[in-house]
Protein backbone atom coordinates (compact mmCIF):
# COMPACT_ATOMS: atom_id res chain seq x y z
CA UNK A 1 0.00 0.00 0.00
CA UNK A 2 2.99 2.41 0.83
CA UNK A 3 4.61 1.37 -2.20
CA UNK A 4 1.44 2.20 -4.57
CA UNK A 5 0.69 5.66 -2.58
CA UNK A 6 4.29 6.71 -3.69
CA UNK A 7 3.89 5.78 -6.91
CA UNK A 8 0.78 7.90 -7.25
CA UNK A 9 2.18 10.80 -5.61
CA UNK A 10 4.87 11.14 -8.25
CA UNK A 11 2.39 10.16 -10.95
CA UNK A 12 0.39 13.11 -9.99
CA UNK A 13 3.55 15.48 -9.30
CA UNK A 14 4.38 14.93 -13.10
CA UNK A 15 1.01 15.17 -14.14
CA UNK A 16 1.24 18.51 -12.16
CA UNK A 17 4.51 19.60 -13.23
CA UNK A 18 3.68 18.69 -17.13
CA UNK A 19 0.14 20.80 -16.73
CA UNK A 20 1.39 24.17 -14.87
CA UNK A 21 4.41 24.22 -17.78
CA UNK A 22 1.93 23.56 -20.58
CA UNK A 23 -0.40 26.56 -19.01
CA UNK A 24 2.69 28.56 -18.28
CA UNK A 25 4.88 28.49 -21.92
CA UNK A 26 0.92 28.80 -24.02
CA UNK A 27 0.69 31.69 -21.71
CA UNK A 28 4.34 33.46 -22.64
CA UNK A 29 3.15 32.63 -26.70
CA UNK A 30 0.09 34.30 -26.14
CA UNK A 31 1.64 37.21 -24.30
CA UNK A 32 4.86 38.15 -26.52
CA UNK A 33 3.09 36.51 -29.96
CA UNK A 34 -0.29 36.78 -29.64
CA UNK A 35 -2.59 34.31 -31.75
CA UNK A 36 -0.19 33.71 -34.17
CA UNK A 37 2.53 32.47 -31.79
CA UNK A 38 -0.23 29.91 -30.56
CA UNK A 39 -0.96 28.45 -33.62
CA UNK A 40 2.98 28.06 -34.92
CA UNK A 41 3.53 26.67 -31.12
CA UNK A 42 1.03 24.16 -31.74
CA UNK A 43 1.52 23.37 -35.29
CA UNK A 44 5.27 22.97 -34.01
CA UNK A 45 4.61 20.54 -31.46
CA UNK A 46 2.17 18.25 -33.82
CA UNK A 47 5.55 18.16 -35.97
CA UNK A 48 7.48 16.78 -33.77
CA UNK A 49 5.02 14.13 -32.04
CA UNK A 50 4.72 13.17 -35.89
CA UNK A 51 8.71 12.41 -35.38
CA UNK A 52 8.06 10.76 -31.08
CA UNK A 53 4.70 9.20 -30.86
CA UNK A 54 5.65 6.30 -32.68
CA UNK A 55 8.97 5.73 -30.63
CA UNK A 56 7.37 7.11 -27.54
CA UNK A 57 3.50 5.16 -27.95
CA UNK A 58 5.27 2.12 -29.48
CA UNK A 59 8.67 1.09 -28.81
CA UNK A 60 8.72 2.56 -25.15
CA UNK A 61 5.42 0.61 -24.23
CA UNK A 62 7.03 -2.53 -25.23
CA UNK A 63 10.24 -1.57 -23.49
CA UNK A 64 8.71 -1.13 -20.37
CA UNK A 65 6.78 -4.25 -20.14
CA UNK A 66 10.08 -6.54 -20.81
CA UNK A 67 12.55 -4.53 -19.03
CA UNK A 68 10.16 -4.21 -15.82
CA UNK A 69 11.23 -7.64 -14.74
CA UNK A 70 15.22 -8.17 -16.65
CA UNK A 71 18.30 -7.22 -14.34
CA UNK A 72 20.51 -4.70 -16.77
CA UNK A 73 23.31 -8.10 -16.77
CA UNK A 74 20.50 -10.74 -18.11
CA UNK A 75 20.41 -11.02 -22.48
CA UNK A 76 16.72 -10.51 -22.22
CA UNK A 77 16.79 -6.87 -20.99
CA UNK A 78 20.02 -6.47 -23.44
CA UNK A 79 18.08 -7.65 -26.03
CA UNK A 80 15.14 -5.56 -25.93
CA UNK A 81 17.14 -2.26 -24.48
CA UNK A 82 18.89 -2.18 -27.95
CA UNK A 83 15.96 -3.80 -30.21
CA UNK A 84 14.44 -0.87 -28.89
CA UNK A 85 17.28 2.12 -29.23
CA UNK A 86 17.92 0.93 -32.77
CA UNK A 87 13.92 0.70 -33.77
CA UNK A 88 13.55 4.50 -32.31
CA UNK A 89 16.59 5.54 -34.76
CA UNK A 90 14.98 3.75 -37.59
CA UNK A 91 11.17 5.48 -36.46
CA UNK A 92 12.99 8.97 -36.78
CA UNK A 93 14.82 8.16 -39.71
CA UNK A 94 11.72 7.62 -41.44
CA UNK A 95 9.48 10.42 -39.98
CA UNK A 96 12.34 12.92 -40.71
CA UNK A 97 12.63 11.79 -44.21
CA UNK A 98 8.48 12.15 -44.63
CA UNK A 99 8.77 15.34 -43.67
CA UNK A 100 11.61 16.73 -45.24
CA UNK A 101 10.50 15.17 -48.44
CA UNK A 102 7.38 17.72 -48.04
CA UNK A 103 9.01 20.56 -46.96
CA UNK A 104 6.15 22.80 -48.60
CA UNK A 105 3.47 21.04 -46.69
CA UNK A 106 5.31 20.38 -42.99
CA UNK A 107 7.32 23.05 -42.80
CA UNK A 108 6.90 26.21 -45.04
CA UNK A 109 5.11 27.89 -42.31
CA UNK A 110 8.47 28.11 -40.38
CA UNK A 111 11.09 28.91 -43.33
CA UNK A 112 8.67 31.84 -44.78
CA UNK A 113 11.33 34.84 -44.40
CA UNK A 114 14.70 32.34 -44.08
CA UNK A 115 17.25 33.11 -46.53
CA UNK A 116 18.74 29.42 -48.31
CA UNK A 117 21.31 28.37 -45.45
CA UNK A 118 19.51 29.78 -42.60
CA UNK A 119 16.86 26.56 -43.89
CA UNK A 120 19.43 24.48 -43.64
CA UNK A 121 20.24 25.38 -40.35
CA UNK A 122 16.65 25.31 -39.22
CA UNK A 123 16.39 22.21 -40.60
CA UNK A 124 19.45 20.46 -39.07
CA UNK A 125 19.02 21.55 -35.75
CA UNK A 126 15.31 20.43 -35.65
CA UNK A 127 16.65 17.04 -36.63
CA UNK A 128 19.17 16.64 -34.43
CA UNK A 129 16.79 18.14 -31.80
CA UNK A 130 14.34 15.45 -32.24
CA UNK A 131 16.73 12.79 -32.34
CA UNK A 132 18.19 13.57 -28.83
CA UNK A 133 14.60 14.19 -27.54
CA UNK A 134 13.44 10.73 -28.94
CA UNK A 135 16.34 8.83 -27.09
CA UNK A 136 15.43 10.32 -24.42
CA UNK A 137 12.07 9.91 -24.16
CA UNK A 138 13.77 6.11 -24.36
CA UNK A 139 15.65 6.56 -21.46
CA UNK A 140 12.69 7.94 -19.54
CA UNK A 141 10.64 4.58 -20.58
CA UNK A 142 13.47 2.39 -19.03
CA UNK A 143 13.27 4.85 -15.77
CA UNK A 144 9.23 4.26 -15.60
CA UNK A 145 10.29 0.52 -16.12
CA UNK A 146 12.48 0.39 -13.16
CA UNK A 147 9.99 2.33 -11.22
CA UNK A 148 12.34 5.43 -10.39
CA UNK A 149 9.81 7.46 -10.59
CA UNK A 150 11.38 10.65 -8.89
CA UNK A 151 14.04 10.88 -11.67
CA UNK A 152 11.16 11.14 -14.13
CA UNK A 153 9.66 13.91 -12.36
CA UNK A 154 12.78 15.35 -12.09
CA UNK A 155 13.40 15.00 -15.95
CA UNK A 156 10.17 16.58 -16.94
CA UNK A 157 10.76 19.23 -14.79
CA UNK A 158 14.10 20.25 -16.61
CA UNK A 159 12.31 19.82 -19.49
CA UNK A 160 9.61 21.91 -19.34
CA UNK A 161 11.62 25.12 -17.28
CA UNK A 162 14.12 24.83 -20.19
CA UNK A 163 11.20 25.50 -22.35
CA UNK A 164 10.02 27.96 -20.52
CA UNK A 165 12.98 29.91 -19.93
CA UNK A 166 13.80 29.46 -23.96
CA UNK A 167 10.76 31.58 -24.18
CA UNK A 168 10.80 33.60 -20.88
CA UNK A 169 14.05 35.29 -21.49
CA UNK A 170 13.64 35.57 -25.41
CA UNK A 171 10.95 37.79 -24.56
CA UNK A 172 9.60 37.70 -27.94
CA UNK A 173 12.96 39.90 -29.26
CA UNK A 174 13.78 36.69 -31.23
CA UNK A 175 11.82 35.52 -34.99
CA UNK A 176 9.08 32.89 -33.84
CA UNK A 177 10.96 30.54 -35.87
CA UNK A 178 13.95 30.66 -33.85
CA UNK A 179 12.39 30.54 -30.56
CA UNK A 180 10.64 27.30 -31.10
CA UNK A 181 13.84 25.37 -31.51
CA UNK A 182 15.28 26.98 -28.67
CA UNK A 183 12.16 25.25 -26.61
CA UNK A 184 12.67 21.53 -28.63
CA UNK A 185 16.67 22.23 -27.85
CA UNK A 186 16.02 23.12 -24.41
CA UNK A 187 13.88 19.70 -24.01
CA UNK A 188 16.44 17.68 -26.01
CA UNK A 189 19.27 18.78 -23.53
CA UNK A 190 17.80 16.46 -20.81
CA UNK A 191 18.97 13.22 -23.01
CA UNK A 192 22.25 14.15 -21.49
CA UNK A 193 21.44 14.86 -18.10
CA UNK A 194 19.08 11.28 -17.68
CA UNK A 195 22.15 9.46 -19.81
CA UNK A 196 24.61 10.34 -16.79
CA UNK A 197 21.34 8.98 -14.46
CA UNK A 198 20.99 5.82 -16.32
CA UNK A 199 25.05 4.87 -16.31
CA UNK A 200 25.32 5.64 -12.34
CA UNK A 201 22.16 3.71 -11.97
CA UNK A 202 23.75 0.70 -14.45
CA UNK A 203 20.44 0.90 -16.75
CA UNK A 204 22.05 0.55 -19.24
CA UNK A 205 23.65 -2.52 -20.70
CA UNK A 206 26.18 -3.67 -22.91
CA UNK A 207 26.25 -3.79 -26.36
CA UNK A 208 28.46 -6.39 -26.62
CA UNK A 209 27.35 -9.72 -28.32
CA UNK A 210 23.93 -8.54 -28.45
CA UNK A 211 22.09 -10.92 -30.68
CA UNK A 212 18.67 -9.41 -31.48
CA UNK A 213 16.63 -12.12 -32.88
CA UNK A 214 13.44 -11.73 -34.97
CA UNK A 215 11.06 -12.68 -32.01
CA UNK A 216 12.78 -9.19 -30.21
CA UNK A 217 11.40 -6.99 -32.94
CA UNK A 218 8.52 -9.20 -33.29
CA UNK A 219 7.56 -8.77 -29.70
CA UNK A 220 8.19 -4.89 -30.50
CA UNK A 221 6.27 -4.48 -33.52
CA UNK A 222 3.14 -5.12 -32.37
CA UNK A 223 3.18 -1.57 -30.13
CA UNK A 224 4.99 0.07 -32.90
CA UNK A 225 1.98 -1.12 -35.18
CA UNK A 226 -0.71 0.27 -32.79
CA UNK A 227 1.42 3.84 -32.09
CA UNK A 228 1.43 4.13 -36.15
CA UNK A 229 -2.19 4.42 -36.03
CA UNK A 230 -1.65 7.04 -33.84
CA UNK A 231 0.17 8.53 -35.76
CA UNK A 232 -1.79 8.66 -39.16
CA UNK A 233 -5.39 8.84 -37.31
CA UNK A 234 -4.48 11.49 -34.93
CA UNK A 235 -1.28 13.62 -35.50
CA UNK A 236 -1.30 13.66 -39.04
CA UNK A 237 -5.00 14.15 -39.09
CA UNK A 238 -4.99 16.95 -36.94
CA UNK A 239 -1.80 18.68 -38.67
CA UNK A 240 -3.97 18.24 -41.66
CA UNK A 241 -6.80 20.26 -40.12
CA UNK A 242 -4.56 22.82 -38.24
CA UNK A 243 -3.28 23.62 -42.15
CA UNK A 244 -6.49 23.40 -43.89
CA UNK A 245 -8.09 26.56 -41.28
CA UNK A 246 -4.89 28.08 -41.67
CA UNK A 247 -4.74 28.42 -45.35
CA UNK A 248 -8.56 29.47 -45.04
CA UNK A 249 -8.87 31.95 -42.13
CA UNK A 250 -5.01 32.56 -42.09
CA UNK A 251 -2.82 32.69 -38.73
CA UNK A 252 -4.73 34.91 -36.54
CA UNK A 253 -8.53 33.20 -36.73
CA UNK A 254 -6.79 29.76 -36.53
CA UNK A 255 -5.10 31.07 -32.88
CA UNK A 256 -8.14 31.58 -31.40
CA UNK A 257 -9.41 28.31 -31.98
CA UNK A 258 -5.93 26.40 -31.28
CA UNK A 259 -6.73 28.22 -28.07
CA UNK A 260 -9.84 26.59 -27.19
CA UNK A 261 -7.99 23.26 -28.44
CA UNK A 262 -5.15 23.94 -25.89
CA UNK A 263 -7.53 24.56 -22.75
CA UNK A 264 -9.10 21.45 -24.05
CA UNK A 265 -6.00 19.20 -23.96
CA UNK A 266 -4.78 20.84 -20.43
CA UNK A 267 -8.11 19.31 -18.65
CA UNK A 268 -7.65 16.52 -21.03
CA UNK A 269 -4.73 15.33 -19.72
CA UNK A 270 -5.46 15.77 -16.12
CA UNK A 271 -8.24 12.94 -16.79
CA UNK A 272 -6.54 10.95 -18.64
CA UNK A 273 -3.55 10.59 -16.57
CA UNK A 274 -5.87 9.83 -13.50
CA UNK A 275 -7.28 7.23 -15.38
CA UNK A 276 -4.35 5.96 -16.29
CA UNK A 277 -3.28 5.24 -12.81
CA UNK A 278 -6.68 4.35 -11.01
CA UNK A 279 -8.99 2.95 -13.97
CA UNK A 280 -6.01 1.06 -17.11
CA UNK A 281 -3.94 -0.94 -14.31
CA UNK A 282 -7.58 -2.78 -12.62
CA UNK A 283 -8.55 -3.17 -16.16
CA UNK A 284 -5.49 -4.77 -17.11
CA UNK A 285 -5.24 -7.41 -14.28
CA UNK A 286 -9.11 -8.47 -14.69
CA UNK A 287 -9.42 -9.02 -18.45
CA UNK A 288 -9.93 -12.59 -18.02
CA UNK A 289 -12.47 -12.04 -15.29
CA UNK A 290 -15.61 -11.57 -17.63
CA UNK A 291 -18.24 -11.11 -14.77
CA UNK A 292 -15.62 -9.05 -12.90
CA UNK A 293 -14.44 -7.27 -15.74
CA UNK A 294 -17.97 -6.40 -16.90
CA UNK A 295 -18.91 -5.17 -13.64
CA UNK A 296 -15.64 -2.68 -13.16
CA UNK A 297 -16.03 -1.46 -16.43
CA UNK A 298 -20.39 -0.89 -16.26
CA UNK A 299 -19.19 0.76 -12.75
CA UNK A 300 -16.49 3.05 -13.98
CA UNK A 301 -18.66 4.46 -16.79
CA UNK A 302 -21.24 5.58 -15.02
CA UNK A 303 -19.08 6.67 -12.01
CA UNK A 304 -17.22 9.17 -14.19
CA UNK A 305 -20.15 10.77 -15.88
CA UNK A 306 -21.54 13.19 -12.82
CA UNK A 307 -17.90 14.29 -12.60
CA UNK A 308 -17.46 14.82 -16.23
CA UNK A 309 -20.76 16.73 -16.47
CA UNK A 310 -19.96 18.88 -13.39
CA UNK A 311 -16.37 19.55 -14.24
CA UNK A 312 -17.09 20.71 -18.50
CA UNK A 313 -19.76 22.80 -16.95
CA UNK A 314 -17.72 24.63 -14.52
CA UNK A 315 -15.22 25.38 -17.67
CA UNK A 316 -17.94 26.43 -19.91
CA UNK A 317 -18.81 28.96 -17.01
CA UNK A 318 -15.52 29.66 -16.47
CA UNK A 319 -14.53 30.19 -20.04
CA UNK A 320 -13.80 34.09 -20.61
CA UNK A 321 -11.77 33.62 -17.06
CA UNK A 322 -9.78 31.18 -18.37
CA UNK A 323 -8.74 32.60 -21.84
CA UNK A 324 -7.64 35.43 -20.11
CA UNK A 325 -5.43 33.46 -17.77
CA UNK A 326 -3.95 30.97 -19.83
CA UNK A 327 -3.94 33.73 -22.93
CA UNK A 328 -4.55 37.43 -22.96
CA UNK A 329 -7.86 39.25 -23.62
CA UNK A 330 -7.11 39.46 -27.72
CA UNK A 331 -8.74 35.89 -27.07
CA UNK A 332 -11.45 36.27 -24.86
CA UNK A 333 -13.12 36.70 -28.65
CA UNK A 334 -13.13 32.72 -29.00
CA UNK A 335 -15.46 32.28 -26.13
CA UNK A 336 -18.29 30.76 -28.67
CA UNK A 337 -15.95 27.65 -29.73
CA UNK A 338 -16.60 26.14 -26.28
CA UNK A 339 -19.84 24.73 -26.88
CA UNK A 340 -19.39 21.75 -29.50
CA UNK A 341 -15.31 21.57 -28.46
CA UNK A 342 -16.67 20.91 -24.46
CA UNK A 343 -19.76 18.56 -25.88
CA UNK A 344 -17.11 16.77 -28.12
CA UNK A 345 -14.41 16.48 -25.02
CA UNK A 346 -17.37 15.41 -23.08
CA UNK A 347 -18.04 12.49 -25.57
CA UNK A 348 -14.50 11.35 -25.96
CA UNK A 349 -13.27 11.13 -22.65
CA UNK A 350 -16.77 9.35 -20.99
CA UNK A 351 -15.52 7.22 -23.96
CA UNK A 352 -12.30 6.34 -23.35
CA UNK A 353 -13.74 3.94 -20.46
CA UNK A 354 -15.26 1.79 -23.32
CA UNK A 355 -12.52 2.17 -25.93
CA UNK A 356 -9.65 0.91 -23.54
CA UNK A 357 -11.23 -2.37 -23.63
CA UNK A 358 -10.34 -2.74 -27.27
CA UNK A 359 -6.42 -2.62 -26.35
CA UNK A 360 -6.90 -4.87 -23.27
CA UNK A 361 -8.68 -7.65 -25.10
CA UNK A 362 -5.89 -6.95 -28.09
CA UNK A 363 -8.72 -6.42 -30.82
CA UNK A 364 -6.00 -4.76 -32.72
CA UNK A 365 -8.31 -4.96 -36.36
CA UNK A 366 -10.68 -3.41 -35.39
CA UNK A 367 -9.00 -0.72 -33.10
CA UNK A 368 -6.82 0.52 -36.00
CA UNK A 369 -9.68 0.02 -38.29
CA UNK A 370 -12.41 2.39 -35.87
CA UNK A 371 -9.03 5.14 -36.12
CA UNK A 372 -9.17 5.00 -39.72
CA UNK A 373 -12.64 5.41 -39.80
CA UNK A 374 -12.93 8.08 -37.40
CA UNK A 375 -9.95 9.97 -38.77
CA UNK A 376 -11.88 10.13 -42.12
CA UNK A 377 -15.17 10.95 -40.42
CA UNK A 378 -13.35 14.04 -38.99
CA UNK A 379 -11.65 14.97 -42.33
CA UNK A 380 -14.65 15.05 -43.90
CA UNK A 381 -17.05 17.00 -41.42
CA UNK A 382 -14.48 19.62 -41.19
CA UNK A 383 -14.69 20.15 -44.93
CA UNK A 384 -18.28 20.30 -45.17
CA UNK A 385 -19.06 22.02 -41.63
CA UNK A 386 -16.15 25.07 -42.26
CA UNK A 387 -18.20 26.86 -45.12
CA UNK A 388 -21.46 27.09 -43.80
CA UNK A 389 -20.38 27.37 -40.17
CA UNK A 390 -16.87 28.91 -39.87
CA UNK A 391 -14.19 28.44 -37.36
CA UNK A 392 -17.52 27.20 -35.10
CA UNK A 393 -17.95 24.36 -38.35
CA UNK A 394 -14.98 22.40 -36.78
CA UNK A 395 -15.50 22.12 -33.29
CA UNK A 396 -19.01 20.73 -34.65
CA UNK A 397 -17.28 18.16 -36.23
CA UNK A 398 -15.17 17.23 -33.54
CA UNK A 399 -18.38 17.11 -31.56
CA UNK A 400 -19.70 14.85 -34.23
CA UNK A 401 -16.68 12.50 -34.21
CA UNK A 402 -16.26 11.94 -30.81
CA UNK A 403 -20.40 11.42 -30.68
CA UNK A 404 -19.77 8.45 -33.01
CA UNK A 405 -16.95 7.27 -30.78
CA UNK A 406 -19.18 7.36 -27.81
CA UNK A 407 -21.86 5.15 -29.89
CA UNK A 408 -19.15 2.89 -31.18
CA UNK A 409 -17.60 2.30 -27.95
CA UNK A 410 -21.31 1.17 -26.65
CA UNK A 411 -21.85 -1.07 -29.61
CA UNK A 412 -18.39 -2.77 -29.09
CA UNK A 413 -19.35 -3.22 -25.04
CA UNK A 414 -22.59 -4.52 -25.74
CA UNK A 415 -21.25 -7.00 -28.23
CA UNK A 416 -18.17 -7.93 -26.32
CA UNK A 417 -18.47 -7.60 -22.64
CA UNK A 418 -22.08 -6.99 -21.67
CA UNK A 419 -24.22 -10.36 -21.42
Amino acid sequence: MLRLFKSSFWSFLSVLVRAVSSIAVNKLFATFYGPNGITLYAHFQNLISIVTTVPDGGTNIGIIKFLASGSTGTMPYRQYFWAGALLNLLCVVAALGLIFSFPQYYLDVFLTGLAGYEVWLWCLYFGLGSLLLTLNLQLLAVILAKRELRWHVFSTTVMTVGGMAAVYFTRGELPLAQVLLLVLGAQAASFFLMLGVLFSKQLIPSFRHVPLSKVIYRDLWKYILMALSAVVCLKLTNFYVRDFVISRYELYQTGLWQAVVKVSENYSSVYTAVLGMLYYPRLATIVNEEDVLRKFVRSTFYLVLPLLVVALLLVYVLRDWVLLLLFNKDFVQADYLFDYQLLGDFFRMWSIVLTNLIVVRAHVKLYIGWQIASALLYITLVSVLTGPFGLEGITMAHALRYAATLAFAMLYYNKYIRP
